[in-house]
């Protein structure tokens, strides 16, 4: 596919996986020439002074513990870092954030002017593309992005770590995989109450529920080496306790929602204080 011989790695990351032709149309639509825009973004990388990290996720199933990681670009928003999120639209997904803005509506908004006022981007995908698909589409993606400094990728795919490791070393890139368990259940997203969820006050339930999802995205905050793994775990409960992760998710909502109304003239938000 590539004529640069470390590009043809990225093709063979998941094991057993095909590179389809759906996926090079896609492809082919969205970059004039891709193997030239990785290699510039190679080059860029290290000139960059923005520091970015793209959290890709595979298609969160309903009743997934999984949903967790839905939080994490709020939690590392609070810890200013700018993050893109990226991950497929599924009911999971828009079940709790329709709750603060029509997140399933499309904008064409710049992406870097959101990052910009919010260091937070959720890019939110059409279920298009199946799973394997979806994964090189976003990774392609991110590593197209010259200010992308680290990669984190929430999958159960099996993924060859030797080839991940070459194409780490090549776009001299961090790559993260977090394995992910499809039979690790909650309860339905329809049903959570997020109030209990963000809020200080929780039952039971809750008091698990937030432990869980703790400890999950603690993992995300320990594998990037910026915080011990009881560093990570005390920062995220703090966030779902005092209401931190609420607030970050509150304002994007509030952006989000005002792009909306104005037909996305993002640059023209104000955020609120």
């Amino acid at each position: 596919m590539f004529v640069t011989e470390s590009l043809n790695r990225i093709p063979e990351l998941v094991e057993q996986g095909v590179f389809s032709e759906k996926l090079q149309k896609k492809l082919t639509q969205k970059f004039v020439n891709l193997e030239a825009t990785l290699l510039r973004a190679k080059v860029l990388r290290e000139l960059s002074k923005s520091k970015v990290d793209y959290i890709v996720q595979s298609v969160i199933q309903p009743e997934q513990a999984s949903l967790a990681y839905l939080f994490a670009p709020f939690i590392l928003g609070n810890l200013n870092q700018s993050t893109i999120y990226h991950s497929q639209a599924t009911a999971p997904v828009l079940n709790v954030l329709n709750r603060y803005y029509q997140a399933e509506k499309k904008l064409h908004l710049k992406m870097d002017d959101v990052l910009q006022a919010l260091n937070i981007y959720l890019d939110l995908h059409d279920a298009d593309l199946d799973e394997i698909e979806f994964f090189y589409y976003a990774l392609l993606n991110a590593l197209c992005r010259a200010d992308v400094t680290q990669i984190y990728f929430i999958t159960d795919l099996k993924l060859d770590a030797e080839k991940l490791a070459v194409v780490e070393q090549f776009f001299k890139i961090k790559i993260h995989l977090i394995s992910t368990d499809p039979l690790d259940k909650i309860m339905n997203c329809a049903e959570l109450n997020m109030r209990q969820l963000l809020f200080k006050h929780k039952d039971q339930d809750y008091i698990e529920l937030c432990e869980k999802f703790s400890i999950l995205n603690a993992q995300l905050l320990s594998v990037s080496g910026r915080y011990n793994p009881t560093q990570a775990k005390q920062l995220v409960d703090d966030m779902f306790y005092a209401e931190h992760i609420y607030e970050k998710l509150s304002v994007y909502a509030e952006y989000m929602q005002t792009c909306i109304q104005n037909g996305g003239a993002g640059q023209q938000v104000t955020l609120f204080p």
